[in-house]
């Protein structure tokens, strides 16, 4: 079915389902619907065709504007505007550690709990649906859409599962560890290279590479700091130096203090510990 003044084509049992989204928005709810599959197989594609859609048919904006790859920013967008659509994409986290997820994941459950009545459509972008919280996965989100690529060379496919249906495949996962997309699914069917034509591709991009950029960086700080932190705690504790006397060590190196740094200050004290802890 073709759709939008973008005339591009979208199946008609989806669009139903969009449909009865924005019906929601009438009663001033807001509406989550969660895409997963693997990176390159066109999540961000099938949001922007999603959430311009709805946009067209609730007359709000849309562009690669409504895309975050931070959730602290969307978390400030969410709360502080209304009749959004909001596309969180998790790429930007791909690689790193599992408490950056967790981090990102507590504010998007903060989101959903304070923005509720904002009559926002949220899209969350993500690689393993599995790997969400219960509260975002099951008890929020009204549908789920995995994009695949069959044979794994044929992109532009997706299968939909409704709550019920999300349950099942959750359970599954979490009881036997399989990942059973083909024998719940809803209903499935197949879905166009839009992105270019809905937003600017070359803009979103660089949005996308600046936010890995600033959270490897923003990782990488982290890391540097929890080894400081924990340098300082093993000479305080071994040494018994007061905080200024600590202070002053730490001015000494130029702010910085690492493992040689500690073995200096304690001495023999020091070969005891066989390994820091942060």
């Amino acid at each position: 079915m073709i759709v939008t003044d973008k005339k591009y084509s979208m199946d008609k049992k989806l669009i139903e389902k969009l449909d009865l989204i924005c019906d929601r928005f009438k009663k001033k709810l807001d509406a989550l619907i969660i895409i997963d599959g693997d990176e390159g197989y066109g999540k961000s594609t099938m949001a922007a065709a999603i959430g311009y859609y709805v946009a067209r048919k609730m007359r709000r904006s849309f562009s690669v504007d409504n895309f975050f790859f931070s959730a602290e920013k969307l978390l400030e967008k969410g709360v502080s505007s209304e009749e959004q659509i909001l596309i969180w994409d998790e790429a930007a986290l791909a690689g790193l550690a599992a408490e950056w997820r967790n981090k990102a994941q507590r504010q998007l459950i903060k989101l959903l709990m304070i923005a509720r009545k904002k009559r926002h459509l949220y899209i969350f972008n993500i690689p393993k649906f599995f790997k969400l919280n219960e509260y975002i996965a099951l008890d929020r989100a009204l549908g789920l859409i995995h994009v695949y690529a069959r044979k794994e060379k044929h992109l532009g496919r997706f299968t939909y599962y409704t709550k019920k249906n999300k349950e099942s495949l959750f359970n599954d996962w979490r009881k036997k560890k399989k990942r059973n997309y083909k024998k719940i699914r809803h209903l499935h069917g197949t879905f166009p290279d839009v992105l270019g034509k809905i937003i600017d591709e070359e803009v979103y991009n660089i949005k996308k590479d600046e936010a890995i950029l600033s959270l490897l960086e923003q990782e990488k700080m982290t890391k540097a700091q929890q080894q400081r932190d924990a340098a300082l705690r093993v000479i305080k504790e071994l040494t018994k130096k007061t905080n200024e006397e600590i202070r002053d060590l730490v001015t000494k190196k130029g702010g910085e203090i690492g493992i040689a740094t500690v073995f200096r200050a304690t001495g023999p004290e020091m070969r005891k510990i066989n390994q820091i802890q942060p």
